[in-house]
């Protein structure tokens, strides 16, 4: 377990010669942005749930046999405080993230509602182009506007459509405009009960998904976006719109292993966690994926 003695309300807790900005190659920026969520509200308390329950997490990754942190350190700087609009606030997240972006370090976001990633996207993209967007979703998030909002969550993908290709992992939410547009863009999209399908094969063929989603990527640099209703709701209910059918635990990790391995990720989010009083298994979910996408940033 983490030791004593260690920096406080910061990512893992780490002894303080691993967590100075100077020599961290990775940075946490904590993003309590929640402007727009429609079903159940919450998302703002989602970075500081999953830096709490990072100091419960074990600095020693079993998948990557050692602790990666040491290798160049993981930062973790004061939570970003946006404007009182969707357009301020994604506008301040862009400014931010272009900031850090230009540091030509690895940028690792917890939200906050999926609609700061519109913002974080855009911010990477001036330093790392060109630049494909992969998200892990229950929701296509294609909409044109949402409750009158156009940056609404549910717009997210739409409002990088026009800029950025994109990979779409694992959704099973949206509309039939939503299915008309990506048809029309013929968007690469991985549906839920198509990874279920393979989930349930023994050719050995399991796999094969997540070597299509990687293989159809056409750019080097990749940035991450990681909407945790991504996963299924029996390992992640602390959501505001949960939808059954998604991926689990290992499926996901094998997917960012293997998207690490074979593309340059330049930058990621983790986004969307409600946190629910008395129930902590999420958030350290939550917490340990950060570790992961870290771990593989800093071998990288």
């Amino acid at each position: 377990m983490p030791l004593e003695n260690h920096t406080a309300n910061a990512f893992l807790d780490l002894p303080p010669e691993f967590a100075t900005r100077e020599r961290s190659r990775v940075l946490v920026l904590p993003v309590p942005y929640e402007k727009t969520t429609c079903y159940v509200r919450g998302t703002e308390g989602g970075p500081a749930a999953i830096l709490a329950a990072s100091h419960h997490v074990e600095y020693y990754d079993e998948i990557l046999r050692d602790e990666p942190f040491r290798r160049s350190g993981i930062h973790t700087l004061p939570p970003l405080e946006s404007g009182d609009s969707p357009k301020e606030a994604i506008e301040a997240i862009r400014k931010e993230v272009s900031g850090l972006a230009s540091e030509g370090r690895f940028l690792l976001l917890l939200g906050g509602e999926h609609g700061l990633t519109v913002g974080a996207v855009r911010g990477v993209a001036e330093h790392a182009p060109p630049l494909t967007v992969v998200q892990v979703d229950a929701h296509a998030d294609l909409r044109d506007e949402y409750e009158g909002s156009p940056l609404s969550h549910a717009c997210v993908m739409r409002r990088l459509a026009d800029d950025f290709p994109s990979v779409q992992v694992g959704i099973r939410s949206l509309s039939k405009g939503e299915a008309d547009f990506a048809a029309e863009r013929n968007l690469d999209i991985h549906y839920g009960h198509d990874i279920a399908a393979a989930r349930l094969r023994d050719d050995g063929e399991r796999r094969r998904w997540i070597d299509e989603a990687i293989d159809s990527i056409a750019t080097e640099h990749v940035y991450l976006t990681v909407d945790l209703d991504g996963l299924d709701p029996s390992i992640m209910p602390a959501v505001g719109t949960p939808v059954p059918g998604g991926l689990l635990w290992f499926e996901l990790l094998t997917l960012v292993r293997t998207l690490f391995e074979r593309r340059t990720v330049v930058a990621a989010d983790v986004v969307e966690l409600c946190p629910v009083p008395g129930i902590v298994a999420p958030d350290f979910l939550a917490a340990d994926l950060t570790y992961k996408i870290a771990g593989h940033a800093l071998r990288a």
